[in-house]
């Protein structure tokens, strides 16, 4: 099973961190959003990864997808 079809990673609401005014005026926000990782288990439910698990899934997920995309598979 790949990365692609293991994991599943959703990003929570956007959070404002902090909002900086400007000489100009203009208001600039710093935003971040929640990343959860969770692990496809062989009976359909999933399980929340942490910590470390969570980092080595992240990246297994992102090298899966950028493979994916320079294969040319996403082409359209």
């Amino acid at each position: 099973m790949s990365p692609l079809d293991q994991f599943i990673v959703g990003y929570g609401p956007e959070v404002v961190q902090d909002l900086v005014v400007l000489e100009d005026g203009c208001i600039e926000a710093v935003t971040t959003r929640e990343i959860r990782v969770y692990e496809k288990r062989p009976d359909g439910s999933l399980v929340e990864l942490f910590d470390e698990a969570a980092d080595q899934a992240l990246e297994a997920f992102w090298a899966s997808v950028n493979e994916f995309n320079s294969n040319g598979e996403n082409d359209r």
